[in-house]
């Protein structure tokens, strides 16, 4: 919802939805959804033997079918970190400044070229949030992140950006090499977090 009511920086394959409390086990929640669409949701990833995630294919009503993975959420969502969806108002969504957060941590676990593209995007629309964004980068494991930061190379984020429609991988890049220098400057001491 991020990239559709606050960027519209790329299309988005798929909706990322928390809850509110921490959700360790998502079997109640698969159970609810096997209930509640009445056959119209095939299980393709059953959970693990602690719950922590399943993934299926959701029917929707005119046959097409969607994608749907679901995973643990391991901390609460505060109130400050909600704001109302403008697009689906009955709906809570994170603020910018928690979808920048969660985008950081997620270059961390995993690889996904996207990752970085919307973290550009995010300080692109909202230069504000910079400060925030290296306290976030300071948070993180230094080594780790410079790991997975350095295992890119232009045409690595150009592919992984292929499926994106208008997206300019130079963006990941500079965001690539800006959370790069920051990481330096914080090695070196000199980071403004």
């Amino acid at each position: 919802m991020i990239a559709l009511e606050d960027l519209g920086h790329r299309q988005s394959f798929d909706l990322d939805f928390h809850t509110r409390a921490a959700l360790v086990d998502t079997r109640p929640l698969l159970a609810e959804l096997e209930r509640s669409t009445e056959g119209g949701f095939e299980v393709v990833q059953v959970p693990d033997e602690l719950g922590s995630g399943f993934g299926g294919l959701l029917a929707l009503p005119g046959g097409e079918k969607i994608a749907i993975q679901v995973l643990s959420n391991y901390e609460d969502v505060p109130e400050g970190d909600l704001v109302p969806s403008t697009t689906a108002p009955p709906i809570q969504r994170v603020t910018l400044r928690r979808y920048l957060a969660d985008k950081i941590q997620c270059v961390v676990e995993r690889v996904e070229a996207r990752d970085l593209f919307d973290i550009g995007a995010v300080l692109g629309a909202r230069p504000d949030l910079s400060l925030a964004a290296r306290r976030f980068v300071a948070d993180q494991d230094a080594l780790l992140l410079a790991e997975r930061l350095t295992g890119w190379s232009e045409a690595s984020i150009a592919e992984d950006l292929g499926a994106y429609a208008g997206v300019d991988p130079r963006q990941a890049v500079v965001t690539l090499k800006m959370l790069l220098s920051w990481l330096a400057e914080d090695a070196r001491g000199g980071g403004s977090t």
